[in-house]
């Protein structure tokens, strides 16, 4: 039995040794992302949840003079409710179920970089609990995090889009959905 408990926690040692540099070099590549002011690499700006910018472009002198530069309708007619993450010239944008995801280049006319289709069972939608909505992705390690409805994490390159990993985190099927970033 002894023996046992030792060969757990020599095996807890050894995997958490080997996946905190790992988890180091996600929250550093997203520290970096963060501390320039000119991306937005967290949902809500940062870990202070205020999504607050500190840009001065636009202030109480010329707020009023806004206007719409450009859209991008994504086809999806459901809650919107993340907002799009900024990392240097890209910018990623998700929808609601069925939570598709978009690279758009902002210095080339919100040209599509690349686009992200998950394949999800329609049936997922009747478990979710607050409308079909999707709260947001996440950024890291070069890497764009959608938690899919369907209980799905994946992750994809931020540059191409392509899924790195995917693992799954919640079962519909006994009523677990997720909608967070």
């Amino acid at each position: 039995m002894q023996v046992n408990k030792l060969k757990l926690a020599l095996g807890l040692v050894a995997g958490l040794s080997a996946a905190m540099p790992m988890v180091a070099s996600a929250a550093a590549d997203q520290e970096a992302a963060i501390k320039n002011a000119n991306n937005w690499a967290d949902p809500r700006g940062d870990y202070t949840n205020q999504a607050y910018s500190t840009l001065a472009q636009i202030n109480k002198g010329n707020v009023k003079n806004l206007k719409a530069a450009w859209t991008f309708a994504t086809g999806v007619n459901r809650g919107h409710e993340g907002a799009p993450l900024v990392i240097g010239n890209m910018m990623y944008v998700h929808t609601a179920f069925p939570n598709n995801v978009y690279a758009l280049d902002l210095n080339d006319n919100q040209k599509i970089v690349w686009s992200y289709f998950p394949k999800q069972d329609p049936s997922v939608q009747a478990v979710l609990c607050c409308d079909n909505v999707s709260r947001g992705l996440g950024y890291g390690d070069g890497k764009i995090y959608l938690q899919q409805n369907d209980g799905m994490l994946v992750a994809l390159d931020a540059k191409t889009g392509a899924k790195v990993w995917e693992v799954k985190n919640t079962d519909p099927k006994v009523g677990a959905t997720n909608t967070n970033a």
